[in-house]
């Protein structure tokens, strides 16, 4: 099983500040498996910013070898 590090999300939320994307990720780690939501902070996330931050978050995490999935809602996420 895979998992995901508080530093990872550190790390993460630190390049889509840089990037100017502006959402945030957040660790939820419960019974067992971890997931992680997606906050859109304001206005200016919801102005078709989405694909990029997609972008971003997978990339980082290929980078750590790691595979995400994203479920339905696209605002939640896991390491597989």
């Amino acid at each position: 099983m895979n998992y995901i590090t508080f530093n990872e999300m550190i790390e993460v939320n630190g390049l889509l500040e840089e990037k100017g994307l502006n959402f945030k990720v957040h660790l939820r780690d419960a019974c067992g498996k971890q997931s992680c939501w997606i906050e859109p902070l304001g206005n200016c996330a919801c102005e078709g910013r989405y694909e990029e931050m997609y972008q971003v978050v997978e990339e980082y995490f290929r980078s750590k070898g790691q595979k995400i999935a994203f479920d339905e809602t696209k605002l939640n996420f896991f390491a597989v």
